[in-house]
C-alpha cells in the first residue's frame, strides 16, 4: 500500500508461511546478535559498520528487532552477506537458537515498559538458560552490569568488558541470594554469597570527549565517535571487542565506527516547523539518566516530549525515577500526550517549565531565546520521536 517499509507485516507473513524461516535463512551467516535494554540500535549500527571491513553486511536499519524484523532482514539483501542483527531482549533466546551466531553481545538490562516487558530478573534468567550450552558462540558481555554477569557467567566462552554502568537502581540486589550488592568506584560484589564482578579483559576509559579502550597485552584503541556521551562510548567499546572476537582488526573497527553520525534518526538535526532540533530518543529511566547528561548546559532551554502509546509503554509512572533535577537552571518545554504528567514531575524537581501542546507551530509561546538557537535539543519517547522524524522527512 506504500505505507512504510513493511518490515513487521512482511516478517509476519514470512513466518506464517514458513515458521522455520529464520533458521533456514540464517544459514550459518549470522556473525553477531546484539541485545540490551538501552543502546542496542546504536551498538548494532556501530558493529555492522565495523564488520563491513570483511565484506557486505546486512542489518536492520529501522530498529525492527523482533522475530518479524529479523526474518525480513535475513530474507532481503545479498544472500551471501554477513548478518549483524539487533534483537529485543525478550526475543533473544528464540532468535539465538534459530541463528546460532558466532558472537552475542550483551550490553545492559534495566526496567523497560513493564506493561509489556518482564522484570529484569526474568529476562536475565532466560538469557542464562540460553547461554548454558552455547558451545560455538562467544559472549561479549558488560562486566559492570550485575544482571548481565549473572546471565553470562556460566557460558563456555565469555569476554568481559568493563563498559561501565551509570544506572544501578535495577541491579541493586544479588540475583543469587537477594542480598544488597556493595559497590565502589571500580567494582561490585555480594557480601553474602560471593557473587562478584569478574575481572575484565577489556576496559573502557572515558577521556572527557572520547573513549579509550584498553585490551589484553597492552592494546589501546581510541574511540572518537560522532555519537555523543559516555554511554555511546560504552556501546562502541562493546562493539570493538565483538569485532576482535570475530577475528577483525580493532584499529580499523574504531576508524570505521568514527564515521557513524546518526542511528535511525537518533542525534539527527532536523527542521520541524519553526525550529531546528537535535532529536534524542529515550524510553526508560536508565536511558533518560544517560541522555540528560548530553543535553547542553544551563541556561539553554530544551524540549521534552512524553507519549504513552503502546510502543512507549502505557504507564508513565517511570517519570518519577528520572533525575530531571539535573535540568535545573533552564526552561524545559513540556509537550507530548503526557505533557501534564511531565509538568508535575518537573514541578517537584524544581525545574522551570512551560506546557505547550505544539511548540513547532507558528507563534507558539516558546521560552525567551529558544527561537534564536541554531539547534534545540528535543528528547522524546518512542512514538513522539518517530512522529517528529516523519514530520521532518515529509516537509
Amino acid at each position: 500500500m506504500g505505507r512504510g517499509e513493511g518490515m513487521v507485516i512482511g516478517g509476519r507473513v514470512i513466518l506464517r508461511l514458513a515458521p522455520d524461516a529464520i533458521s533456514d535463512l540464517a544459514g550459518g551467516r549470522v556473525a553477531a546478535l546484539v541485545s540490551a535494554t538501552n543502546g542496542k540500535t546504536s551498538t548494532t549500527r556501530l558493529l555492522a559498520t565495523a564488520v563491513e571491513q570483511a565484506g557486505p553486511v546486512i542489518s536492520q536499519h529501522t530498529g525492527a528487532n523482533m522475530t518479524s524484523g529479523v526474518a525480513v532482514t535475513l530474507a532481503s539483501g545479498d544472500p551471501d552477506a554477513t548478518a549483524v542483527l539487533e534483537v529485543d531482549e525478550a526475543y533473544l533466546p528464540a532468535i539465538f537458537t534459530a541463528t546460532q551466531p558466532r558472537v552475542v553481545l550483551l550490553g545492559n538490562l534495566s526496567r523497560d515498559q513493564l506493561d509489556r516487558m518482564n522484570e529484569v530478573a526474568m529476562v536475565a534468567r532466560r538469557w542464562r538458560d540460553m547461554l548454558g550450552d552455547a558451545a560455538t558462540t562467544t559472549v561479549v558481555a558488560n562486566a559492570d552490569d550485575p544482571s548481565i554477569v549473572w546471565a553470562a557467567r556460566h557460558a563456555p566462552h565469555v569476554i568481559w568488558v568493563a563498559a561501565g554502568q551509570v544506572w544501578t537502581a535495577d541491579s541493586a540486589v544479588c540475583l543469587d541470594c537477594g542480598a544488597l550488592l556493595h559497590r565502589d568506584d571500580r567494582s561490585w560484589g555480594c557480601p553474602n554469597c560471593g557473587f562478584a564482578r569478574p575481572e575484565p579483559q577489556w576496559t573502557l576509559q572515558w577521556a572527557g570527549d572520547h573513549g579509550v579502550v584498553h585490551g589484553p597485552d597492552g592494546g589501546r584503541y581510541e574511540l572518537h565517535l560522532r555519537l555523543p556521551g559516555r554511554f555511546n562510548a560504552a556501546n562502541g567499546a562493546l562493539a570493538l571487542v565483538a569485532t576482535v572476537a570475530l577475528g577483525l582488526d580493532p584499529a580499523e573497527s574504531a576508524r570505521r565506527m568514527a564515521g557513524v553520525e546518526s542511528v535511525s534518526g537518533r542525534y539527527a538535526v532536523i527542521k520541524v516547523g519553526e525550529l531546528t532540533i537535535r532529536l534524542l530518543l529515550a524510553k526508560n529511566p536508565a536511558g533518560w539518566s544517560e541522555l540528560v547528561d548530553v543535553m547542553p548546559p544551563a541556561p539553554t532551554p530544551v524540549i521534552v516530549t512524553i507519549n504513552s502509546n503502546a510502543a512507549d509503554g502505557r504507564d508513565p509512572s517511570w517519570l518519577w525515577d528520572v533525575p530531571f533535577e539535573r535540568l535545573r537552571g533552564r526552561v524545559v518545554v513540556a509537550t507530548g500526550d503526557r505533557r501534564r504528567d511531565l509538568a508535575v514531575r518537573l514541578l517537584h524537581a524544581g525545574v522551570e517549565h512551560v506546557v505547550i501542546e505544539d511548540p513547532y507551530a507558528p507563534g507558539a509561546p516558546l521560552p525567551p531565546g529558544m527561537r534564536d538557537l541554531d539547534v534545540v535539543d528535543c528528547a522524546a519517547t518512542y512514538t513522539a520521536f518517530h512522529h517528529l522524524r516523519t514530520s521532518a522527512e515529509q516537509s
